[in-house]
């Protein structure tokens, strides 16, 4: 059902036959037919009034900002002294072949063939027994230009003596603008959960101001008395790569408080595959139920608490697989290669792994 507005009724027409309405009822003998120099009159201002009251449902986002209100959840946020993370530019190695002594000038720009994305060196080089290395940086910032190992490959204008280019190493560092949600989402948590003197919520604040990190979570004597560690995610709260969790711990240290140990870490990826023996309703194929099954375990990993360690009952999984449209019926189903709950660590990022339906 969609939303209504208290002041959808106040059309242009509502409000002038209500103006009209006022000035009869208090005696006022002008004629008020349509037409008349007073209809007239009252139909401009009504229309004037009427364009104002649209303006009020967004004043709500100005004020009490959600993640759909832009430009207000900026507003909002600094008078908390937060600003958007920006993005960075992801930087990576490349070697380039060819003719000793060819010089290659800083600023030259390199793609990947598959991708057309673009990195310019950011120090000039000269190729000595056959290759040279140059530091690069990616055209824009964003994640898409932390491209893997051998991607990128192409010079966009030749340069003369160079044979070949590549990076040995995968690009890395790049991170995207934060997004509206994730902006509001750390805000709303500045806002609701104190935040003093080096807590836990202190932490995960810090983490968070870090581009590149979305979630964050804090465990505290995790190694003895002194101790904190730190698990962090991006946006799709999979891991991050080493130059966003160094940027992250480098962050912390400079603002925790004196004598706390703290360790950073990223959440790793761990897959979690599925099998199941099935009778499929008629009309749907396996290919169909794999792809339910899927959609439905992977729901049931993301509601999971982010940073904590947590035992999913085998029984959520069978949910999963009895609510699928294509299921009538199963004679066996095994999580992680078995039936019973799985246990996920904090530093545990769980995605569906090979799917198998027979």
């Amino acid at each position: 059902m969609t939303a209504t507005s208290p002041y959808d009724e106040l059309t242009p027409e509502a409000i002038k036959a209500s103006m009209l309405a006022d000035l009869q009822a208090k005696g006022v003998d002008i004629s008020t037919r349509e037409g008349s120099y007073s209809n007239m009159l009252v139909s401009v201002a009504a229309y004037q009034l009427f364009k104002m009251y649209q303006q009020f449902p967004s004043l709500l986002h100005m004020v009490f900002p959600d993640e759909t209100s832009g430009e207000y959840i900026d507003k909002n946020a600094a008078q908390v002294g937060m600003v958007r993370t920006q993005g960075k530019k992801a930087r990576v190695q490349v070697t380039f072949t060819g003719t000793d002594g060819t010089y290659i000038a800083e600023g030259t720009t390199l793609y990947a063939p598959e991708s057309g994305l673009q990195f310019r060196t950011t120090a000039s080089a000269t190729i000595a027994s056959g290759a040279a290395t140059a530091p690069a940086e990616a055209a824009e910032v964003g994640a898409d230009y932390n491209l893997p190992a051998g991607s990128i490959t192409a010079l966009y204008v030749n340069v003369a003596g160079v044979v070949s280019v590549t990076n040995a190493d995968a690009a890395a560092g790049g991170t995207d603008i934060e997004s509206d949600a994730d902006f509001f989402a750390r805000y709303h948590l500045r806002r609701t959960l104190p935040i003093t003197s080096g807590n836990k919520n202190h932490y995960i604040t810090w983490a968070t101001e870090v581009s590149g990190v979305a979630y964050a979570s804090c465990i505290p004597l995790w190694n003895g008395n002194g101790t904190v560690k730190v698990v962090i995610a991006g946006a799709d709260r999979g891991p991050v790569d080493e130059a966003v969790r160094k940027n992250c711990a480098d962050h912390i240290e400079a603002n925790r408080p004196i004598g706390a140990t703290v360790t950073v870490v990223s959440v790793a990826r761990r897959t979690i595959p599925l099998a199941a023996t099935i009778t499929l309703v008629g009309g749907y194929t396996k290919e169909q139920v794999k792809n339910q099954l899927t959609a439905a375990v992977s729901e049931l990993l993301a509601k999971q608490k982010f940073g904590e360690t947590v035992s999913v009952p085998y029984s959520r999984f069978l949910a999963c697989l009895l609510q699928c449209p294509g299921v009538a019926d199963y004679s066996a189903f095994t999580v992680n290669g078995g039936t019973s709950a799985v246990s996920l660590a904090a530093e545990d990022a769980p995605v569906v792994g090979t799917v198998t339906i027979t």
